[in-house]
C-alpha cells in the first residue's frame, strides 16, 4: 500500500469509501456514520487541509483516515499538542479482511511521530469488541469511556514513546 495526503480533489472519493462503509455497518446492524458524517460536503474541509491519509493500491482508494491535531468532543480535558487524533479509519469493504487496517495504523503511527507528539489517539462507539481488539492488538491501550448523551465510546492511547523507533506493536 502506498499512502498520500489529502487534497481537495480527493473528496468525492474519500466521501465514496467512507459511504460504502457505512452502508456495510448499516446493514450489518452496526450502524456507525450518518450520511451527513461523510458526505463530500463534510469531508471537503478535512480533505482540503490535508487531514486525511489515502491508502492506495495502485490507483484503488483501500482505505483512509483522519488526523487532527486537537479533539476537543472525544477528548475535551486533553490540551493540543500532546497526540494527534485518528478518525474515520476506514477499508474498503471488497478489501477487508487482508491487515489493510493495521498498515493504516502503522502510517498514523508514522505520522505522529513526525509531527513529533507523544500519543496517538483515537475513540470508537462503544459495544464494538472485535474493533476494540484490532486496536489493543495494535498495542493501543484502552484509556477510557465517554459518556455522550446515551451513546458510550471507548477512547485508546498510544503511546509513542514506549515504542522503539521504526517498529509498532
Amino acid at each position: 500500500m502506498r499512502f498520500q495526503t489529502s487534497t481537495l480533489a480527493d473528496a468525492p472519493a474519500i466521501s465514496a469509501l467512507l459511504s460504502a462503509v457505512a452502508a456495510c455497518l448499516r446493514d450489518t446492524g452496526r450502524g456507525l456514520w450518518s450520511a451527513d458524517e461523510v458526505s463530500v460536503a463534510a469531508v471537503s474541509p478535512h480533505a482540503d487541509q490535508g487531514q486525511y491519509r489515502l491508502g492506495l493500491m495502485g490507483d484503488e482508494l483501500v482505505g483512509v483516515f483522519r488526523l487532527d491535531a486537537h479533539d476537543p468532543v472525544f477528548w475535551p480535558e486533553m490540551p493540543p499538542g500532546g497526540a494527534l487524533y485518528l478518525h474515520k479509519l476506514a477499508v474498503l469493504p471488497a478489501r477487508q479482511g487482508q491487515r489493510l487496517a493495521q498498515q493504516l495504523l502503522a502510517y498514523a503511527v508514522d505520522a505522529a511521530r513526525t509531527a513529533g507528539v507523544p500519543a496517538l489517539r483515537l475513540d470508537c462507539a462503544g459495544g464494538r469488541p472485535q474493533l476494540c481488539a484490532v486496536y489493543e492488538q495494535f498495542g493501543f491501550r484502552h484509556h477510557s469511556q465517554l459518556r455522550s448523551g446515551e451513546r458510550v465510546f471507548d477512547r485508546f492511547e498510544l503511546d509513542l514513546t514506549a515504542l522503539v523507533t521504526g517498529q509498532t506493536a
